[in-house]
């Protein structure tokens, strides 16, 4: 793929200035669902200039660029991020760690078009740093559990056993790994977790959502970093955590900015689980860009996915541009995505249909183990 005009002058800024920290406004919606009211914002990101620069030299620096015209992006100096946006500093630690202070002047960046969202998409991904075990939150805490390396059909897993087996003190440093990985522009391609219950290992679990080549080498090399644990560590790390949880007493003073108490178990009925991830899947697919960012329609009162194809010029126009291989390789990632809430890991499975006359694709939520309705597929369950 041809690397972007952009891509140069942003390695010559980092190496110049040092990094800028980056506010994805609709993956910060997406993930963390605040509650949103009154005018909309047209913002699709916010940048906070590197320390010693202000929003204004940003901007300059960044409009001196050769034919940033064409990258149809508008950026501006704005004291605070939008009122619209301000409930994403209480529910996105990220967000409330760069972005909280409303006497601070931010650069507001709004761009909507194909080419304004090419021209962000190539500056993030300029910003996405490598591994480095002196950053990772508590790294000499965790050792290796499993590692899934990425395969077709298959994301990259990483599960991190919590050496001191406390879940109290692991919910802390999964929103702290969450932060990092969003530091380093990596929220989009890597998902962190945990065990939903308190009868598991004390695992921290990483997962990557796309086969993007940086968030997998990321995982890598996360996993040759640290020692392997042994099958009699994970059974004691899990005992002992399961002994703290009984005998531990109430904490009342622990931040509420790192309190996460767990959920209690949501029980929805087939039709609502289907609704619901069918819609939390076109979120998934929108954010990241399915098929080159093709529009990703939700229709039949909720419980169907359609994406439609463009016809192809390298077929004279008698072929669409879909893919099997590669794109229900993406649908079956982004379920993953999806899965990541506890409350729709488990109980249906993803199934779709291709209509190559209409060009259009269809994605259906069905109960796990049912049969596939007639002329419908499996999308292939990645874990």
């Amino acid at each position: 793929m041809e690397t972007h005009s952009l891509s140069t002058y942003i390695a010559n800024f980092i190496a110049e200035h040092g990094v800028p920290q980056v506010l994805d406004v609709d993956h910060s919606i997406l993930v963390h669902k605040p509650t949103l009211t009154g005018s909309d914002s047209p913002a699709s990101y916010y940048i906070r200039p590197p320390d010693g620069m202000s929003a204004d030299s940003f901007i300059e620096w960044f409009e001196s660029i050769p034919g940033v015209r064409e990258f149809r992006l508008t950026l501006v100096p704005i004291l605070g991020i939008d009122t619209y946006h301000q409930p994403l500093i209480s529910s996105d630690d990220f967000a409330g760690k760069y972005f909280r202070d409303n006497q601070f002047r931010y650069v507001r960046v709004v761009g909507k078009s194909d080419n304004a969202i090419a021209a962000m998409v190539a500056f993030v991904e300029a910003l996405k740093r490598p591994f480095d075990s002196n950053s990772f939150p508590h790294h000499g805490e965790f050792s290796v559990s499993a590692y899934r390396a990425a395969e077709k059909g298959r994301a990259s897993e990483l599960k991190l056993l919590y050496m001191p087996a406390d879940h109290t003190q692991l919910m802390k440093i999964e929103r702290l790994v969450s932060v990092h990985l969003d530091e380093w522009n990596l929220g989009r391609e890597i998902v962190a977790s945990r065990h939903a219950t308190r009868d598991q290992a004390p695992e921290l679990i990483l997962a990557s959502t796309s086969d993007a080549a940086t968030g997998v080498a990321f995982l890598e090399a996360l996993a040759h970093s640290l020692p392997r644990a042994t099958p009699e560590e994970i059974a004691e790390a899990t005992d002992a955590a399961k002994r703290a949880t009984v005998h531990a007493a109430p904490a009342p003073s622990i931040q509420a900015r790192f309190v996460q108490p767990q959920a209690p178990t949501v029980v929805f009925t087939l039709e609502e689980l289907k609704r619901r991830a069918i819609a939390n899947l076109a979120d998934v697919m929108r954010a990241s860009r399915f098929a080159g960012g093709s529009e990703v329609k939700v229709i039949q009162a909720g419980t169907t996915i359609e994406v439609e194809f463009p016809r192809s010029i390298s077929s004279l126009w008698l072929t669409t541009t879909f893919n099997k291989g590669k794109h229900i390789i993406d649908v079956a990632n982004s379920c993953v995505g999806v899965r990541v809430d506890p409350s729709l890991r488990k109980g249906w499975s993803a199934v779709y249909n291709y209509d190559s006359k209409t060009g259009k694709l269809h994605i259906r939520a069905v109960e796990t183990g049912a049969e596939p309705p007639s002329g419908w597929k499996l999308v292939p369950y990645v874990d």
